[in-house]
């Protein structure tokens, strides 16, 4: 019990304490059936965890024209609902690589607020994701390319290809990089959230085609979840990023191929 004790000391505590919850939210959602003819927004498993749909008694019938990973909107469905499911998907996914940058912009704080700073760094930094999230699931639903059979094999293949770019290594070395932070006030708080927009900015050139493949999640969505997942946060923690780019491009590249073949199956 006393070796227990100091865990709520951590500055990153909470954050960690979310991401358990986020992921366990996540687990549970999946394992729930969806209903015919359930009350609107009981489940969430009528949809891609991606999405969180909110019309399940009109999944069935709207489903037909619809990519198994992305389901639109539609009027039934405003875009805004699917947030809560957005941020968590967020944190679930991107928090393992960050907590790293979310420890030293705790430590860079006086001890009364580093807790503070380490929830005004993650707030800042999902919201850079959360747009991303929106502005893909708006685009592709307006453009109707998840219908494709092809396009997860082709979000997949993107995404190797992204990792062979020197765009993608330079945005991957940006994710490493820090800077001196006040330790308290206002300029403290505007350097946090600053600190956060970039951190953000940067890890989403360094990953949004991984991310990107989400849209076209099909079942089983938490294992793919789980595996983009590993594959992010073994990248960014990698002593040797350009390796461990080539080799995540590897096995996007293996992935697409079997999307490939299970379409044209």
């Amino acid at each position: 019990m006393r070796a227990l004790k100091p865990l709520p000391r951590r500055p990153t505590f909470w954050v960690e304490m979310g991401l358990a919850v986020g992921w366990a939210v996540l687990i549970f959602a999946s394992l729930q059936p969806a209903q015919s003819g359930a009350a609107s927004g009981s489940s969430w498993a009528g949809g891609s965890l991606w999405i969180c749909v909110t019309d399940v008694a009109g999944a069935g019938s709207g489903m037909a024209g619809h990519a198994p990973g992305l389901i639109s909107a539609g009027p039934s469905t405003p875009l805004l609902t699917t947030l809560p499911m957005l941020a968590l998907m967020a944190m679930a996914m991107m928090l393992p690589p960050a907590l790293p940058t979310v420890q030293r912009v705790a430590l860079n704080s006086l001890y009364w607020r580093r807790r503070r700073a380490a929830l005004e760094f993650v707030a800042v930094f999902l919201a850079v994701w959360m747009a991303y999230s929106l502005t893909v699931l708006g685009a592709l639903d307006l453009a109707g390319l998840a219908a494709a059979p092809l396009a997860p094999a082709a979000a997949l293949a993107l995404a190797a290809l992204w990792q062979l770019t020197p765009t993608k290594r330079r945005a991957l070395q940006a994710c490493h990089r820090t800077r001196p932070l006040p330790p308290r006030g206002w300029r403290a708080t505007a350097a946090v959230a600053g600190f956060g927009l970039r951190n953000g900015l940067a890890c989403l050139a360094s990953c949004w085609a991984m991310m990107l493949t989400m849209a076209f999640a099909g079942p089983p969505r938490l294992a793919w979840m789980a595996a983009l997942t590993g594959l992010i946060t073994a990248e960014r923690l990698s002593v040797r990023p350009r390796r461990a780019c080539a080799r995540v491009g590897a096995v996007l590249a293996a992935a697409a191929l079997v999307s490939a073949a299970l379409a044209l199956a």
